[in-house]
């Protein structure tokens, strides 16, 4: 009778140690996830486009202008922004984005407003804004240039580097912005 509770014991003195590590772990979790969910919330996010190294998918698409834009029209070094017209979070970066596109050469960039509808407030103001800095796309969701990238979280961005007739993200991040053109007084 004594080794029945002797092991009855011990299997409560387990389960209570497991669940002290579980726990553990959800709190531990839950600590690493706060500060992601934040960045994003304020900023750029470094997840929801393809890693580094990836491939990027092909694609062919036209500018707001007209023009056509196919992955093997970006060169290496090229960033490519994307944002979208019903985050918060594109609009708050977007002078920043403006400013910062606008000391790079025309070619050196691709923004991508993905979603909204032509006529909306939101998507005009931003086709506006960017039109003047860079190659501007204006596609769905998920249009060519959102699907090659997989881009699924906004505002987000990659720099690319062309590898034969590939092209490779070669980082990603909000650190990928140039530094604002200096304003002339």
């Amino acid at each position: 009778m004594s080794y029945l509770i002797a092991a009855v014991v011990l299997v409560g003195v387990l389960c209570l140690l497991d669940l002290l590590l579980t726990a553990g772990l959800i709190r531990r979790l839950r600590a690493q996830q706060a500060p992601r969910a934040s960045a994003a919330a304020d900023g750029f996010t470094d997840d929801g486009i393809l890693p580094p190294g990836s491939i990027v998918g092909p694609f062919e698409t036209r500018t707001v202008d007209g023009r056509p834009l196919r992955n093997r029209d970006l060169g290496t070094g090229t960033v490519v922004v994307f944002l979208s017209p019903g985050c918060p979070p594109c609009h708050a970066q977007l002078p920043r984005v403006v400013s910062a596109l606008g000391a790079v050469p025309a070619d050196g960039a691709v923004a991508v407003v993905a979603g909204g509808m032509d006529g909306d407030a939101d998507t005009e103001h931003m086709l506006k804004e960017l039109g003047p800095v860079t190659r501007v796309v204006h596609e769905s969701i998920a249009g060519p240039v959102t699907e090659a990238f997989a881009a699924s979280a906004f505002p987000v961005m990659c720099r690319v580097r062309a590898v034969g007739d590939e092209l490779v993200v070669e980082a990603v991040g909000e650190h990928l912005l140039p530094a604002p053109a200096p304003s002339v007084l």
